[in-house]
């Protein structure tokens, strides 16, 4: 739970405009328990997303592990 108030505020920057639609949904970043998935429909979207996220770990002292990441 705790972990879910710590990157609240990222997920809202993750969805705030860069994403794809999921049927009449607009989704940029999903989370569960400690996983994030990022959506992109452009190798630059997905760029736009990972600044995001860079600058908010930098803020927020979170170190994200990309031996854990897959490119799909």
């Amino acid at each position: 739970m705790l972990f879910c108030i710590y990157i609240d505020d990222l997920m809202r920057l993750a969805d705030s405009g860069v994403g794809c639609f999921v049927g009449f949904t607009f989704v940029g970043a999903l989370a569960y328990a400690d996983d994030i998935v990022l959506i992109a429909p452009t190798p630059s979207a997905m760029r736009q997303l990972l600044m995001i996220c860079d600058i908010y770990a930098a803020e927020y002292d979170i170190t994200f592990n990309a031996n854990k990441s897959k490119l799909k």
